[in-house]
């Protein structure tokens, strides 16, 4: 196996092979890093809320094969229509020119919620006349709000094998069970392999955890959920915790009460 490093010298030709060389082996690198990942978000492309715009940051994205690296922002107009929108991603091949071919990607809103083929889902939200779209959250129950929310509960993440949750969404419900006061080893376990990976968990972990958590279930049967499903379990866990948590409080204040009046 021989790799090829293009010297840049005085007096040294760059010849054509060399820029063959450059190309191909650091595209080769990113295909190859991501060759097991389904087709999705891989990194970045965060999504805010701006002056009328939804605005995507960059990143990249992977379809059918090819990895797209968005090097500059997008950005797409949004207005109130009092009903669900989905922000998304659109992929062509364009092989017109002879001295290259072209790979494409558009974003775009549809009142479609349906994907097409050739499409993945960004995120989406339901705008109501007169208010204001946000893109940040108070917690995890929050994600999923109906009205005048980005919802990215079921954008298409990338994952290796099967297609995950967002890391965004991750990464909040492992704050707030980071904050739970009752909290077992799987919990404590889930929590270290959010920070580790800036929430890119995959499919599989979140149901094993899943799994650990509701007892009975089975893993093959969780990952069957589709991301909505997966989501609500997942409230399910912080709801209880909070509730314990909050039983437990009701029950310290009690006790310091009877103190004082002994």
């Amino acid at each position: 196996m021989e790799i090829r490093v293009p010297v840049f010298a005085g007096r040294r030709i760059l010849k054509k092979e060399s820029l063959w060389d450059i190309r191909d082996y650091t595209y080769a690198g990113w295909q190859l890093y991501y060759a097991e990942y389904t087709d999705g978000l891989l990194k970045g492309c965060d999504i805010r809320a701006e002056d009328g715009q939804l605005v995507i940051g960059k990143g990249m994205l992977k379809f059918h094969d090819f990895i797209y690296l968005m090097m500059e922002e997008e950005r797409v107009d949004y207005q109130p229509k009092n009903r669900w929108q989905m922000l998304k991603a659109e992929f062509s091949e364009d092989e017109t020119n002879l001295d290259y071919k072209a790979y494409r990607v558009r974003f775009f809103l549809d009142e479609e919620l349906e994907l097409g083929e050739n499409q993945m889902e960004m995120c989406r939200f339901y705008l109501r006349e007169g208010s204001a779209l946000r893109d940040s959250y108070k917690n995890f129950a929050d994600m999923s709000t109906e009205y005048d929310t980005v919802n990215l509960i079921c954008a298409t993440v990338a994952g290796i094998g099967e297609k995950t949750l967002h890391p965004l969404v991750v990464k909040q419900f492992g704050e707030e069970l980071w904050n739970m006061e009752e909290k077992d080893q799987f919990d404590f376990g889930f929590c270290s392999l959010v920070w580790n990976t800036q929430g890119r968990v995959e499919r599989k972990v979140i149901a094993a955890y899943l799994s650990n958590k509701m007892k009975k279930a089975v893993v093959a049967n969780i990952m069957s959920y589709d991301n909505q499903m997966v989501y609500e379990k997942l409230e399910n866990i912080v709801d209880n915790m909070g509730k314990f948590k909050k039983e437990n409080e009701i029950r310290l204040s009690k006790s310091q009460t009877k103190k004082r009046r002994r």
